[in-house]
Parts: C-alpha cells; sequence; structure tokens
C-alpha cells in the first residue's frame, strides 16, 4: 500500500491508470487500525485491478476536505480522476471484499 500525500495524491491517485483505493485514516483512530491490516491484505488480492493507497488526515488536511472526508476510516475509490464510491466505518475482511467487488463492477 502507498502511503500518499498532499503533493503526490494527483499523480498517484487521480493519474492513475488504475482505480484507486484511498483509505484515509490516522494513527490516533482505533478502527483505522483495524481497517489498515485487511485492506494491507486484500491489496495483494487486488493486482492489476485496484491500487491501494493511504493518506494520513492529520498529515494532509487539505486533501481530505477537498474530498468531504467527514469522519474515519473512510475508503474512496477513485477511477479516471473522479471519485467513483466510497465506504464509510470499519468492516470485516469479507464485507470490504465484496463491497470493493461491487464498486469495481462500475468501472
Amino acid at each position: 500500500m502507498l502511503d500518499v500525500t498532499n503533493d503526490m495524491f494527483e499523480k498517484e491517485v487521480l493519474k492513475n491508470s488504475l482505480p484507486v483505493l484511498v483509505d484515509f485514516w490516522a494513527p490516533w483512530c482505533g478502527p483505522c487500525r483495524i481497517v489498515g491490516p485487511v485492506l494491507e491484505k486484500l491489496s495483494k488480492e487486488y493486482t492489476n485491478k485496484l491500487k491501494f493507497a493511504k493518506l494520513n488526515v492529520d498529515d494532509n488536511q487539505e486533501i481530505a476536505v477537498k474530498h468531504d472526508v467527514r469522519g474515519i476510516p473512510c475508503m474512496i475509490v477513485f477511477s479516471k480522476g473522479s471519485e467513483l464510491d466510497r465506504i464509510i466505518g470499519a468492516f470485516p475482511e469479507d464485507a470490504l471484499r465484496r463491497k470493493i467487488d461491487l464498486i469495481l463492477a462500475k468501472v
């Protein structure tokens, strides 16, 4: 999973040829610490279909505000420069996989 910042968000996320799931998180967020390892695991299953990135909202508030992230964990899937869908909250691995599959079916 790639750590993205305000400076690299456009290049790594918005201009990526693959859809990108961005995990908006913070170190103090308990549910974020639960979701993080699940997303790391899922990132290996979706190679060549979906890129995974994470953005620390404390260190990169500009991007979080721009994309109206009001609570975390918040995972936004971007495709071709636009938001495709978002997943808000912590979910078990199987539920996240199902949600991701439904989102990717829209691409």
